[in-house]
């Protein structure tokens, strides 16, 4: 569970002065006004004229009252549950979340086996994630290549029931069409009891992307539809690489971010009133001598933290990304840019951060990199929960009463308060003697027993068979939707 940032004790950071937030927000007004979104959608088009959206052939220009009316429209604070209905995530009250994930092409271990992400591995990221005390949701954290066995129109579902069936987190979900997400709603609603407790306590989010610049694709439009007619949570982010699909200055890819999700807001609220909404933007950076996507410059770090301020203005929660890394292998520089880029979000205030366990600029998924992640979200949150300061933190009395030259150890004060130091359990902090006597190890060593132990040992409580069952019944349905038909005899 997250820190309060917003308790007076917590350390904040922040990189936009109010007047630089009000010129990104008012360059968004102005280019959704003048250049408008591409919208390929004919449904969406008609909503959005019939609401007074100016629609020319498949361009939409928003009005700027229509904008400001849906940021007004979209709850300032509202929850994600776990698959039992118990609150899980509460958005836009100033915590932060950490979740694994998400849509990586490949996996490892520490044995360096780089694969092909599989069913299995989706089993084992979600397993994990559901381990580790600092790790708050799984977003789809990978993407399972079709084949005969799981072909495309299915291997989404069966992802998902591996995901909720080896955790009990709530989940962001990534799908590329409408079609497996609408099955992936009646799991859920499934595994909720019905459709009314799933709508009441929602366990899943759909994570969506506009398509930079300046284009919301139909599949989005539709799978934002399936949620805001249910009124459960929706996330739209802009995730565009800067120089690319956006220029190369971070104000103004701030800019084109924050027009798109906009556009994706207006949607929602258009759609349903009131539609929990979640925005974000995620600019990664082209490296110009490799033409490679970065993931952790400290020019990411600095959108992310400024997409939340933005965010933030306008009363809405943001996604985000942190504690990954560009490095190849789990190695030191993936544990520095881990460490440095899972503090920058909370320091910042994102609600949520994706990325736990990434490696190679988002393509590769590693367990022992988790279990870093979780290290160090756990000294950050220590770190931002602050210093008090009132009678009993200073203890004077205790000071007065042991005196020059004593010793503190044995005071009732340190046996009330030494539990709320910071403790590690993978970091090392024994005496070297110790260390060599039990092994000598690296952290990464560490991690990968530790992996190795709650794989072993952790237990997730199962689903019955029941919703197992019914489950894979709306798979068996789809199947048969794309299955070929036999000729007539």
């Amino acid at each position: 569970m997250g820190v309060d940032r917003n308790s007076s004790d917590a350390p904040q950071v922040r990189v936009l002065t109010d007047e630089k937030i009000r010129a990104i927000h008012e360059g968004a007004l102005l280019i959704l006004e003048r250049v408008g979104i591409e919208m390929p959608h004919e449904g969406a088009r008609r909503e959005l004229s019939a609401a007074g959206v100016t629609v020319d052939g498949t361009r939409a220009r928003f009005p700027r009252e229509i904008v400001e009316h849906s940021i007004a429209s979209a709850p300032r604070t509202f929850s994600l549950y776990d698959r039992n209905g118990r609150e899980a995530i509460r958005l836009g009250v100033g915590i932060s979340y950490y979740g694994a994930g998400v849509t990586n092409l490949f996996f490892c271990d520490a044995d360096g086996d780089r694969h092909e992400f599989t069913l299995d591995d989706i089993a084992k990221v979600a397993h994990l994630a559901d381990a580790l005390p600092n790790i708050d949701f799984v977003a789809t954290p990978g993407v399972v290549k079709p084949d005969s066995e799981n072909p495309i129109e299915l291997v989404d579902q069966r992802a998902f029931v591996r995901l909720v069936s080896n955790t009990t987190m709530p989940l962001v979900v990534l799908t590329p069409d409408a079609y497996q997400m609408e099955d992936i709603f009646e799991m859920a609603e499934v595994v909720a009891g019905g459709r009314e407790a799933f709508c009441a306590k929602p366990f899943i989010m759909p994570y969506l992307n506009t398509v930079s610049p300046l284009t919301v694709n139909p599949a989005t439009v539709d799978k934002l539809y399936l949620a805001a007619d249910r009124g459960t949570p929706v996330c739209v982010q802009a995730a565009q690489p800067l120089g690319g699909s956006t220029p190369i200055t971070l104000a103004a890819g701030l800019v084109v971010a924050a027009a798109e999700t906009l556009a994706g807001l207006v949607l929602a609220q258009l759609r349903n009133p009131g539609t929990p909404f979640v925005t974000g933007g995620l600019h990664y950076v082209m490296d110009p001598r490799t033409g490679n996507t970065v993931t952790t410059s400290p020019d990411v770090l600095l959108t992310a933290i400024a997409m939340g301020e933005l965010a933030h203005s306008w009363g809405i929660p943001v996604f985000g990304t942190g504690s990954g890394s560009d490095s190849k292998i789990p190695e030191e520089q993936a544990g520095f840019e881990i460490a440095y880029y899972s503090q920058g979000p909370m320091l910042g205030g994102v609600d949520m951060s994706f990325g736990v366990g990434r490696l190679e600029s988002a393509l590769l998924h590693c367990p022992e990199m988790m279990v870093f992640a979780d290290e160090a979200i756990g000294m950050h949150r220590r770190f931002m929960q602050g210093l008090k300061v009132d009678d009993e933190t200073l203890a004077l009395d205790v000071i007065a009463e042991v005196g020059p030259g004593g010793f503190f150890l044995g005071t009732q004060h340190t046996l009330r308060y030494f539990r709320e130091l910071w403790a590690p359990t993978l970091t090392s902090w024994e005496p070297r003697t110790q260390w060599e006597s039990e092994g000598s190890t690296t952290m990464l060593e560490r991690a990968g027993e530790k992996v190795a132990r709650l794989r072993r040992e952790h237990v997730v409580e199962p689903l019955s068979p029941d919703i197992l069952d019914g489950m894979h019944a709306i798979i068996e349905r789809r199947s048969a939707l794309t299955r070929p038909q036999r000729p007539a005899p």
